[in-house]
């Protein structure tokens, strides 16, 4: 953040359109998706049941982020818009309910949630924005190619199950593939908006984070469901890492990230927000998940060592949420923080040779991750005193 960065980030953020209160209501059945992507992960916690389930989060994050970008393009003051995003909830809240056996016997029922959900926010999109010449025009060029990745699924169903997890990662890479070529075409993004509705899943992902430590201290904890003082510490504990991830987002990152999308110009609007958001949030959102897995390994059993599984777990997810805001950043302002990745190496190295007690290991992580924010704050402490945006 140099200081023709600085000028920008002074200017701040023009008013923007706000989340819509369904938007808010639509974001609810992603809270159970994702505690169900978690059960998957902590039921086998091996590295299989990692990657399927970063897979389905994939396939979860893209139904998430259709809706999203149809919802920033229209007004959704228009009551049969908003009847079919109550009714895309329904397929979302399926496709939830599928994730622990999608790869067996309800993969078919999988792919119908996110076939439903994405068919209607492709509709929304397409008749929301008539009124747009420029904007629908991109949105005719993306539809044919995003049909695509759906097929695929659908072809995965019906395979073995050996075969469907490797059809499926195709058919997410089609995906990822079809936004690359749609970001060149001219967007209309409402940046304060489409800033918000991505913290505000981030929020809904740190709340399943704390649920995560609720639920494993309550599963340890057996028949016994008195406080006591070691039962409020690990509370403090599990709380204090995940407010740590919720301060590497929100204390200044989400606002830089947020004034580059206002600072771009309606030809590469759509390519800063595929980006920043679409494609660098989904590490952000598996790392934030895959940290709850390893809080609730950790507190499950938190006066023992880290099992093997648990400590690949904790360190793959700090890296993910921390190098993809570090590349996030790089890509808005052209400066890498790379006091971000000292950190995870740092917390990496814990995570692989301390052997003291798991809640002691997630402490340590924790304070790892506060002195990492802290230095890099101290780096940047002039700009940041001199612009409100990032002291908010």
């Amino acid at each position: 953040m140099g200081s023709a960065d600085s000028d920008h980030l002074a200017a701040g953020p023009d008013e923007g359109k706000v989340a819509h209160p369904i938007e808010l209501f639509f974001d609810l059945v992603y809270v159970f998706a994702f505690t169900r992507v978690v059960g998957f992960v902590v039921h086998d916690h091996n590295l299989e049941s990692a990657l399927k389930g970063a897979l389905l989060l994939g396939l979860l994050w893209w139904s998430w982020g259709t809706w999203t970008w149809s919802m920033n393009a229209v007004d959704l003051t228009n009551r049969l818009r908003r009847l079919m995003i109550l009714v895309s909830m329904m397929f979302i809240f399926l496709m939830g309910y599928a994730v622990p056996t999608a790869f067996g016997v309800d993969g078919g029922w999988f792919v119908a949630g996110y076939l439903g959900s994405r068919l209607l926010a492709l509709a929304v999109m397409w008749f929301g924005t008539l009124h747009d010449a420029i904007e629908h025009a991109s949105i005719r060029s993306y539809v044919p190619i995003s049909l695509i990745a759906p097929a695929v699924l659908i072809i995965g169903a019906f395979a073995g199950e050996s075969a469907r997890p490797w059809i499926w990662l195709a058919a997410l890479a089609i995906e990822v593939g079809a936004v690359l070529i749609a970001g060149q075409a001219e967007w209309h993004v409402d940046a304060t908006h489409f800033a918000e509705r991505h913290g505000l899943i981030m929020i809904i992902a740190l709340g399943e984070a704390i649920i995560a430590v609720g639920v494993a201290l309550t599963a340890a904890a057996g028949d016994d469901a008195s406080i006591s003082t070691a039962l409020a510490w690990r509370l403090g504990v599990g709380l204090a890492g995940v407010a740590a991830m919720w301060w590497a987002y929100f204390d200044k990152m989400q606002t830089i990230w947020e004034v580059r999308l206002h600072e771009a110009d309606a030809a590469t609007a759509g390519r800063v927000a595929r980006d920043l958001y679409t494609l660098l949030h989904y590490p952000m959102i598996t790392g934030i998940v895959f940290f709850a897995v390893a809080l609730e390994e950790a507190f499950l059993h938190p006066d023992e060592p880290l099992t093997g599984f648990t400590r690949w777990m904790l360190a793959t997810s700090v890296a993910m949420y921390f190098l993809a805001q570090a590349l996030a950043t790089y890509r808005a302002w052209g400066q890498f923080t790379y006091e971000r990745v000292i950190g995870v190496g740092i917390i990496a190295l814990m995570a692989a040779v301390l052997t003291i007690k798991a809640e002691l290991v997630v402490l340590l992580v924790t304070v790892v991750m506060l002195a990492t924010m802290s230095a890099e704050y101290w780096r940047y402490r002039d700009e940041v005193k001199a612009n409100p945006h990032l002291r908010r």
